[in-house]
């Protein structure tokens, strides 16, 4: 199996935009929902890694599975798409497939996490 995204991390992660306009310019649904991602995303973040080293397809799917879901709150293209790709590996057991997707999704995760963290602040 091939890694089909592409290793090259966006600097703007997610498209604050087009996610403002998917909610009518609702800025405080966008905050509310900010919040609860930054709340929750490490822990999921966390999960799915401990999933991935122990070859734990249950645990490791369903942290990705939600953090994909959420994300899309928030149109993060590339952020969705590695998740899509770690789901792949994962259902076909591909750990150092997803380690390495992991990785990527890493990196991205934090560009988000510091842009929606300065979303925030505006």
């Amino acid at each position: 199996m091939k890694d089909s995204t592409s290793d090259n991390i966006p600097e703007a992660v997610w498209d604050e935009t087009r996610t403002l306009q998917r909610v009518g310019d609702n800025k405080e649904l966008i905050q509310k929902i900010a919040t609860l991602f930054l709340r929750d995303a490490p822990a999921q973040m966390q999960q799915a890694l401990i999933g991935i080293k122990q070859q734990d397809y249950d645990i490791s799917h369903l942290a990705i599975h939600s953090l994909k879901g959420t994300s899309s709150n928030f149109c993060t293209t590339h952020f969705e798409a590695s998740c899509s790709d770690l789901l792949v590996a994962l259902k076909h057991y591909d750990w150092s497939l997803a380690h390495q997707i992991y990785t990527r999704l890493n990196s991205e995760y934090l560009i988000f996490t510091a842009q929606l963290e300065e979303f925030l602040k505006s």
